[in-house]
């Protein structure tokens, strides 16, 4: 058990519960469309151009993660200047943030779906599952932010 501030365990919540919530409810949505036929698959050969797209997704997928590590280093390493205030705000933006991004992961196996869903459903299923787990591994837990709102002992207070 973490000794982390009320107003700060209330926040991780909302934005944990939010955000997995975005993270899965969509999947969830996007898949249950998907494979329903509700949505139509694409009758395309994942050839050339659209081959292309699908890399271009599987990239773009892996540059929100790096960038969500990036992004996430530079505010738990700052979150102890944080006013205490506003610590709560900022562990709720930064963690909706990483939740939208992950969530594009989703959109882009529908979009992939659309171009050449019969051919490629492995590759789908992959971009849309991996919202949840992206988001289960990368967005920070309320110990780290915890450990991240106490100043280093090498700096000055």
């Amino acid at each position: 058990m973490t000794d982390a501030p009320d107003s700060l365990s209330s926040s991780y919540r909302l934005a944990r519960l939010a955000g997995f919530g975005m993270c899965l409810g969509t999947p969830v949505l996007i898949a249950a469309l998907v494979l329903s036929g509700l949505v139509p698959a694409g009758e395309n050969r994942p050839e050339g151009s659209l081959l292309q797209i699908g890399h271009a997704f599987t990239g773009l997928v892996f540059l929100s993660a790096a960038w969500v590590l990036w992004r996430r280093g530079v505010v738990l390493g700052a979150f102890h200047r944080v006013p205490e205030s506003q610590r709560p705000r900022v562990l709720l933006r930064e963690s909706l943030l990483y939740s939208a991004l992950f969530e594009l992961s989703s959109f882009y196996g529908l979009v992939y779906w659309l171009l050449v869903g019969r051919y490629a459903l492995r590759h789908v299923l992959g971009f849309i599952l991996l919202a949840p787990l992206l988001f289960l591994a990368f967005v920070p837990r309320l110990d780290r932010w915890v450990r991240a709102s106490k100043a280093d002992p090498g700096e000055a207070a």
